[in-house]
């Protein structure tokens, strides 16, 4: 066992613009009677077992009365001042007949987990329990993050990702803030933080935080399906449910889209949003998600062709979202009224109250027909470049009865009906009358065509007196 002095949650991050807290919610506490397998902190007639196969690294702030315990291979037991353990000899008065109390597996405890961060904007928010509504991808701590692990606590925490290293700005575990990427992974080396952290992906400080005003990415779009894996989403009642950019779940609400200038300031509308509009009764009940999300860009809301950064606001209600309807169309009058000197060009607004618009079908039946006519070109370009062969048609068979050619000639004297006024150009010798070529010289019917090693040639009296030979 490990004995360490009382330390407090000090938290002196140097903060940056649109800097935001994530606090770990899970710990390996001993008092935390979440933790034993019978649902309560063990008493002085009860036998403690730590399974002897898993790592654990546990908290103990007061002093505890067992029966026995049975201590892990390895693991460690982090004592606040003034705590510890002491046996009652026979059966505690205050416990009964005492049970034999197991602490549970904390294994599976992933760092991309959004349901097991808390975020604030303040550190005094964090104090006090004012905690701000995030998309999915933001719960989990961003490149740009403050991480907290809660002072009088210890942790294990699975950081496996799809990345080598996770960073953040800074991290505090156990009271002790770490800004220096060097410290800290020397920090991780050590037993205590080889037994807290665990995984394929190391955490990593020291990263710059937001220097942008107009906000900045979180980063962890990367992890997006890891992410979702840890969360179930819930039937909705509204009519056209949203999919916010960065959340995993449908939601029914309002999503206000801010297009900005170098000149808007992220934090500080926020905090206009949250004083303008947020401490009215009727928005009491509103949670509130603003940040900087590169929006994929859709021709013709199909086609990707890159992507934009724009200033998403989800609002939920918790309902059918037509109180966050209301609050959207507030901003929108806001946002008109003073978006010029907030560094706002514009917004758009999507409500799931909204019933579905037979826009989206007339602009899916137009992609289809530009599709299927991308397609008939493609294949003929194939075709001409010999990449594809058109199959052989199949003959046809004969016909006893097909009728001739000249059942097809024309059969209203056109002479007749335009009094002869036709011009009838000149007479082809090979086609209309093939008598006249005896009596054109030096042509006969006999040699005017002939076969070589390069071709089939004739001589067409009717474009060449010189009897210049035609290659077929």
């Amino acid at each position: 066992m490990s004995k360490m002095p009382q330390v407090l949650l000090i938290l002196c991050f140097a903060g940056a613009a649109n800097a935001l807290y994530k606090q770990w919610i899970p710990n390996t506490n001993y008092e935390n009677k979440t933790n034993w397998d019978k649902g309560d902190v063990p008493c002085g007639s009860d036998i403690v077992q730590f399974s002897s196969q898993r790592k654990v690294s546990v908290f103990v702030e007061t002093s505890h009365a067992v029966q026995e315990m049975m201590l892990p291979m390895d693991g460690e037991i982090i004592l606040n001042s003034g705590a510890g353990f002491y046996v009652v000899a026979g059966q505690d008065p205050d416990c009964g007949t005492g049970v034999k109390t197991k602490f549970k597996n904390s294994e599976a405890l992933q760092w991309l987990n959004p349901t097991l961060w808390q975020t604030a904007a303040t550190q005094n928010d964090l104090l006090d329990g004012n905690f701000l509504f995030s998309v999915h991808e933001e719960m989990v701590p961003c490149q740009q993050d403050d991480v907290v692990f809660k002072a009088l606590s210890s942790f294990r925490v699975d950081t496996s990702s799809n990345q080598n290293t996770i960073p953040v700005k800074s991290l505090s575990v156990l009271g002790k803030v770490f800004e220096s990427k060097s410290e800290f992974s020397e920090y991780l080396s050590s037993d205590s933080g080889q037994l807290q952290f665990h995984g394929s992906s190391a955490v990593t400080v020291g990263n710059p935080g937001c220097g942008d005003p107009t906000g900045c990415e979180c980063g962890n779009s990367v992890n997006h399906e890891r992410i979702c894996s840890a969360v179930t989403c819930g039937s909705l009642s509204c009519e056209t449910p949203l999919l916010p950019v960065g959340h995993c779940c449908e939601v029914c609400g309002a999503i206000v889209t801010i297009h900005y200038t170098d000149g808007f300031n992220l934090q500080n509308y926020r905090e206009r949003i949250r004083h303008l509009f947020l401490i009215l009764p009727q928005y009491k009940s509103i949670q509130l998600g603003m940040s900087k999300v590169l929006k994929p860009q859709r021709l013709m809301r199909i086609i990707p062709y890159g992507s934009s950064p724009e200033i998403q606001v989800v609002i939920l209600d918790g309902e059918t979202g037509k109180l966050s309807e209301a609050l959207a169309q507030d901003m929108i009058q806001d946002i008109k009224a003073h978006g010029s000197k907030l560094g706002i060009t514009g917004a758009d607004i999507q409500t799931s109250s909204e019933p579905g618009s037979s826009a989206g079908t007339v602009v899916g039946a137009v992609c289809g027909v530009l599709l299927v006519i991308a397609l008939v070109v493609i294949v003929v370009v194939l075709i001409r470049k010999g990449v594809v062969q058109m199959p052989p048609l199949p003959s046809m068979p004969a016909m006893p009865s097909l009728p001739t050619l000249s059942l097809f000639k024309r059969n209203i004297n056109v002479d007749d009906d335009l009094n002869g006024a036709i011009d009838r150009g000149f007479d082809n010798p090979m086609f209309d009358k093939p008598d006249m070529l005896s009596n054109i010289p030096g042509v006969s019917s006999t040699d005017s065509i002939f076969m070589t090693q390069t071709g089939v040639h004739f001589v067409n009296p009717a474009y060449d007196e010189n009897e210049t030979d035609f290659t077929v």
